[in-house]
């Protein structure tokens, strides 16, 4: 059985050069370790879901370093997979979701539409199973949101998934 462990984590701490981006890394470089140990998985692909517009990653860094194969699992900018993000925050004036747009709001994000993120998540699926043909086990750093349902996605495919969250 092929092994996938997922990392879930926010979006930004992927990005190359900030503080939670270093603490990201220091997780990906225990959990490669602790996994080699403790149940002789040893990573062989870096998976993530990303926005390749957004520059250099952590995880990339991190495969780069550590000898691994990475590849972007997000999904591409197209609209059936478009969800609120970047708008999804009520409070942004570009908000178009549910509720109008509030200047006043908390700070919020809408979730969905329910029908894109499934989209999103059956496509990274997809993805997940390409990039694990030619290999045992991979790492997978997705967003928080994504967790659970990938989980459940990649378990019924045949994967042993193991889950964590760096927050």
């Amino acid at each position: 059985m092929k092994n996938v462990v997922m990392l879930a984590t926010i979006h930004q701490y992927q990005m190359s050069g900030n503080d939670a981006s270093l603490e990201l890394g220091e997780c990906l470089d225990y959990l490669r370790s602790e996994f080699k140990v403790q149940k002789a998985v040893d990573f062989q692909t870096a998976m993530e879901e990303w926005s390749e517009e957004l520059g250099e990653t952590v995880v990339r860094e991190f495969a780069t370093e550590s000898g691994l194969h990475w590849a972007n699992v997000g999904t591409p900018d197209e609209p059936q997979f478009r969800t609120y993000a970047p708008f999804g925050a009520v409070k942004h004036p570009g908000h178009n979701g549910t509720l109008r747009w509030d200047p006043h709001a908390p700070p919020i994000d809408e979730y969905g539409p329910f029908e894109k993120q499934e989209a999103r998540e059956k496509r990274m699926v997809q993805n997940v199973r390409a990039e694990m043909e030619n290999y045992e086990s991979g790492i997978l750093v997705l967003g928080l949101a994504h967790m659970h349902s990938v989980f459940e996605k990649l378990e019924s495919s045949g994967f042993k998934v193991y889950g964590y969250k760096y927050l």
